[in-house]
């Protein structure tokens, strides 16, 4: 058996159902000549990113969901956490101007239909930080993959979130 790397996790079982009608209703219209991905929006892929973070990083998500810049807090709530969720399509993760930055970044890889998730960032938020204006912008800013790669080259071992979750599923 293969052993997945210690940012590759499972997405719960209960996923899959939305998953397969999303399949079936791009398969439906695909059969029709019309070739849409039906993906998942933003918002939905954003909840689910931050359930993984709390699931396998033992993320301590905010009670009050308006907290502008980050998410919740690490399991011993010394330090804040922004996650950020994509599809395996994306090419890059959308920020918002906020004066108040996380300690933390975790950019988390959605695959729903592998039912595979992955960490792609796991450090401090400063590093992709500096592939943003300093001063205030309106609407969002993109940072590429490519420019993620390049922060998570100067992630050290210990600046990492643990994974808490022992999961039998993979």
């Amino acid at each position: 058996m293969s052993h997945p790397s210690d940012t590759e996790f499972r997405l719960p079982l209960e996923v899959r159902p939305l998953t397969d009608a999303r399949i079936a209703v791009r398969d439906y219209y695909r059969r029709k000549g019309l070739n849409l991905e039906f993906s998942f929006d933003g918002n939905l892929v954003g909840d689910f990113g931050e359930a993984c973070a709390v699931e396998e990083y033992g993320m301590k998500l905010v009670k009050a969901r308006s907290n502008a810049g980050f998410d919740g807090h690490t399991p011993d709530g010394k330090r804040t956490i922004q996650v950020k969720a994509k599809g395996p399509s994306t090419k890059s993760i959308a920020f918002t101007y906020s004066e108040m930055h996380a300690d933390h970044l975790l950019v988390l890889e959605l695959d729903f239909d592998r039912g595979i998730g992955r960490a792609v960032y796991n450090g401090p938020e400063h590093y992709v930080r500096t592939f943003l204006p300093g001063e205030p912008w309106k609407g969002q800013k993109q940072v590429s993959l490519s420019k993620l790669r390049q922060a998570a080259a100067r992630i050290g071992d210990d600046e990492r979130l643990p994974m808490v979750r022992v999961d039998d599923r993979l």
